[in-house]
């Protein structure tokens, strides 16, 4: 894993007091891989006012509007967004707007890109929208709150985060074949091509 930090975010840091929990074992890196995806219910701005404030809450993501992504901790760090248990486990990720609102095209696009980083980063086995055993997560399923109140498209995010490995795995299959032709590697070549016969029948 990097340092836990998203390339393509805008570095927003929050409150180092924040973050992880000294009772009643010190735990100060998650042990989950998954994110819980949150309804923000306002304004960005709003949101990480309330962040930089005395309240207890924090997190990992936010995604604005226009698919601008804010990181303010680590992806490993543990922050205060979805009650002990989730908070243990799950990076939040925060998404402005409120309840009857969809996400935006951007806010979309810039989701799927970050679950993806995301799951390379941690090693996600599956993107999963199920309860305990997934990868998506939602608030409601661990606390008493509407959160996500129906905002995330979660079919459609798993679709394309699927789509994308499908098409990943097809791109280092035409690389794995070019190079072992380039190479004369001929009968490795063959036994390859004979695997995906088997896999495709």
């Amino acid at each position: 894993m990097s340092n836990g930090i998203y390339p393509k975010a805008v570095w927003l840091p929050g409150p180092a007091n924040k973050q992880s929990y000294e009772w009643p074992d010190k735990l100060t890196e998650r042990t989950g891989r998954g994110a819980l995806v949150h309804s923000m219910e306002g304004l960005w701005q709003s949101a990480i006012a309330r962040l930089d404030s005395t309240a207890q809450v924090s997190w990992h993501f936010s995604i604005t509007y226009d698919g601008i992504v804010l990181q303010s901790y680590p992806l490993s760090a543990v922050c205060w967004h979805g009650g002990f248990y989730a908070n243990c486990r799950w990076a939040g990720i925060e998404c402005e707007g409120r309840a009857g609102e969809v996400l935006t095209i951007p806010q979309t696009t810039a989701l799927i890109e970050l679950l993806w980083w995301m799951a390379h980063e941690e090693g996600w086995p599956y993107f999963k929208h199920e309860r305990e055993t997934g990868t998506l997560l939602e608030h409601r399923w661990y606390c008493a709150t509407e959160c996500p109140s129906g905002r995330i498209p979660f079919a459609y995010i798993i679709e394309r985060l699927n789509a994308m490995a499908t098409e990943l795995d097809v791109l280092r299959l035409t690389m794995k074949l070019a190079g072992l032709a380039i190479a004369g590697q001929w009968q490795e070549l063959a036994n390859v091509l004979a695997y995906i016969g088997v896999k495709a029948g």
